[in-house]
């Protein structure tokens, strides 16, 4: 190859490669899962790379202090923070934000409502927020009554995106009504939760 078609293909590869200030301004989604941890059958865990499919960088802890050092870390390098919990993660997420994580929304998943309220104690501390929630979620902890509690308490900064999927739980231990597999895991058909989700984060 000729040395001038050596320095266009130089030039294209250039081109085409993500600038510094690109990757700088990629939103960061924090994602917290439920009490079972980062485990594969997780809401967020197995849908993690459909988040980060549309674009979105992603990192995963169950620990609130770690949440928040990642989002002012991440809010230091000029970049966006979405904290994303699942269940009992949505009151680890809470946490975090008690404890000052800088963030431009937080979504809340099958989210223990009441609980998360609590953590953060007042609403004034709550970026925009968006609830995902089955509407026949039986599992005791995450009732869908909550919702209309979190958004009343949230004084207008939670809106919710109802997912109506249908299923059929595998029977035994793993089809409990708290499990992944039912509705509180939206019968592991993700694609309506998912989509809002990255929805929500796009529009911060």
């Amino acid at each position: 190859m000729h040395r001038a078609s050596l320095f266009l293909v130089g030039l294209s590869l250039i081109a085409s490669a993500p600038t510094a200030s690109a990757q700088q301004g990629r939103t960061v989604a924090i994602l917290m899962p439920g009490s079972a941890g980062a485990t594969p059958n997780d809401f967020l865990v197995r849908n993690r790379g459909r988040i980060a499919g549309a674009g979105i960088d992603t990192r995963i802890t169950t620990s609130p202090s770690d949440a928040a050092e990642i989002a002012r870390s991440e809010r230091q390098k000029g970049r966006k923070v979405v904290i994303v919990g699942m269940s009992l993660g949505t009151q680890h997420a809470a946490q975090a934000l008690a404890l000052g994580a800088p963030a431009n929304g937080v979504v809340l998943v099958s989210g223990m409502l009441h609980e998360a309220a609590a953590a953060l104690g007042s609403p004034a501390s709550l970026p925009p927020t968006l609830l995902v929630h089955h509407r026949h979620d039986i599992c005791h902890a995450t009732p869908p009554s909550g919702v209309a509690y979190f958004q009343q308490w949230s004084r207008g900064k939670a809106r919710v995106a109802w997912i109506d999927t249908t299923g059929t739980p595998p029977a035994g231990p793993k089809g409990g009504a708290c499990r992944p597999f039912g509705a509180h895991g939206f019968f592991t058909k993700d694609g309506p939760a998912v989509a809002a989700i990255v929805g929500f984060i796009r529009s911060r």
